[in-house]
């Protein structure tokens, strides 16, 4: 038996970063990460609401896309995905 949370859509909110100005321009980085989150919850069967990305370093958590794709994901009970845990910070204490 499935529980109703199992049952229900999941909705996700993706979460993209680069830590340079370079990487950002350049669109790879930013596009190889937007890929990897895609195919990961179209594979989980989630739905991606939102996007967000920001061009800086992961050390400072008052990102402008780190903070609205947070509110985001309390405003509708969606899950925060990104391509790799140092693409949302580089702070354990922030992960936990």
């Amino acid at each position: 038996m499935r529980s109703a949370l199992h049952s229900a859509a999941r909705l996700a909110v993706g979460l993209y970063r680069v830590s340079t100005a370079e990487q950002g321009q350049s669109g790879l980085g930013l596009e190889a990460q937007r890929a990897a989150v895609q195919a990961f919850a179209a594979a989980q069967g989630w739905t991606l609401v939102a996007e967000y990305s920001d061009v800086a370093s992961g050390k400072d958590d008052r990102r402008p896309g780190f903070q609205a794709a947070l509110a985001r994901c309390r405003q509708l009970g969606a899950v925060l995905v990104a391509a790799r845990l140092d693409r949302i910070t580089r702070r354990a204490h922030t992960l936990s």
